[in-house]
């Protein structure tokens, strides 16, 4: 191993393990509440373990390259690493993509995202992916498409080769990767347009609602999961019960009700609590939409050297330069390891889970 490899194999053993240590404070409190997630959740933790998978195979290459102080590796444990590389770098983008499916069901087609639905496209997206995954041994192609790349820190598809079987599994896989990401901007730029318009409405309304689109109550709701049950355009208001206050409080006279008393007008609700709850509203959907948009936009920033990289030799059918595939890969580990920090910063029932199981946990 020369001064470059001992390079690659200490940084990607570095970010391989704090990235591990980092998705596993999310996962393992969350795995034992899976059932009281809301289907986003659902995703996002499983968007974790499909990192810590990745980040594992990484790990696994580097750390034997260290141990052993070369850069020679089984060919078919190669292979196994491929596919779990490959079915992990697939699964992930299938949980990204149903992020932004979620909020656009929510958000522009006002719909409810059920738990069973959550779980089916769950169990799809992993079953599809893992499909994908294995067309190379399908093809009885597993050991010239599932190699060792240059870097010697990556099993996975070998974009530069030129034989039919190679650039026919290629073009797929690039297929399923690009075509969820450019949907996934044509849904966020409408969904984007929709909040702009509720987001209006609220401030020009005197409607103050008890859920938001995460499907997270406010204290003293009674109803169990907004994700789940959750419909948009159908929110209670405080209006009808204002009326009637008002009402019952003026049912005197006519004169009552033309001209309330001072004492009347004194005890009217106040106009600014609504306000301000109304704000705390629009607080709390545009957090949930920025937890999407966050996690997609470092997928996307994390991948997309990669898929550059994929594209280039594919289409060249040559070799991209061994730093550049380092930085690639080492952009993939760092959104690997982002992941679960921006999970923790916006999503509150799964935060609230972690701090829960080490608080029990200190006891």
């Amino acid at each position: 191993m020369n001064a470059s490899d001992w390079t690659y194999s200490t940084t990607t053993t570095t970010i391989a393990t704090i990235g591990i240590l980092i998705n596993l404070v999310v996962i393992i409190p969350n795995l034992w509440r899976v059932r009281s997630l809301t289907p986003s959740s659902l995703l996002i933790v499983s968007l974790c373990c499909s990192d810590s998978l990745l980040l594992s195979n990484y790990l696994t290459l580097a750390a034997t390259h260290l141990r052993r102080g070369d850069l020679e590796y089984n060919p078919i444990i190669c292979q196994i690493h491929g596919f779990l590389i490959t079915f992990g770098a697939l699964w992930s983008l299938g949980l990204c993509t149903g992020l932004t499916l979620f909020r656009f069901i929510i958000i522009i087609r006002k719909k409810s995202v059920s738990h069973r639905f959550g779980h089916a496209y769950l169990v799809c997206t992993a079953a599809f992916c893992a499909l994908v995954a294995g067309l190379p041994f399908i093809c009885s192609a597993g050991d010239r498409i599932y190699v060792l790349h240059q870097t010697h820190m990556n099993c996975t598809v070998a974009w530069f080769n030129t034989d039919t079987t190679t650039r026919v599994i290629s073009w797929i896989c690039i297929s399923v990767l690009l075509i969820p990401v450019s949907s996934m901007g044509v849904a966020y730029i409408r969904i984007y347009s929709e909040v702009s318009k509720v987001f209006g409405a609220y401030r020009a309304s005197s409607v103050v609602t008890g859920d938001d689109l995460s499907g997270n109550l406010r204290r003293g709701s009674k109803t169990a999961n907004l994700d789940s049950k959750h419909q948009e355009g159908h929110r209670p208001s405080i209006v009808s019960s204002n009326q009637v206050k008002i009402t019952n409080d003026t049912s005197g006279t006519v004169d009552n009700i033309r001209k309330p008393s001072v004492d009347e007008e004194s005890n009217r609700p106040p106009k600014m609590p609504k306000k301000r709850k109304r704000t705390e509203e629009e607080t709390k959907q545009m957090a949930l939409l920025m937890q999407s948009i966050a996690i997609v936009g470092v997928f996307l920033i994390g991948w997309t050297p990669y898929l550059s990289l994929g594209l280039y030799e594919l289409l060249t059918g040559t070799k991209a330069h061994p730093d550049y595939e380092f930085a690639a890969e080492m952009f993939v580990s760092m959104n690997d390891l982002l992941n679960p920090v921006v999970v923790m910063v916006f999503d509150d029932k799964i935060r609230g889970n972690v701090v829960q199981f080490f608080s029990c946990a200190e006891e």
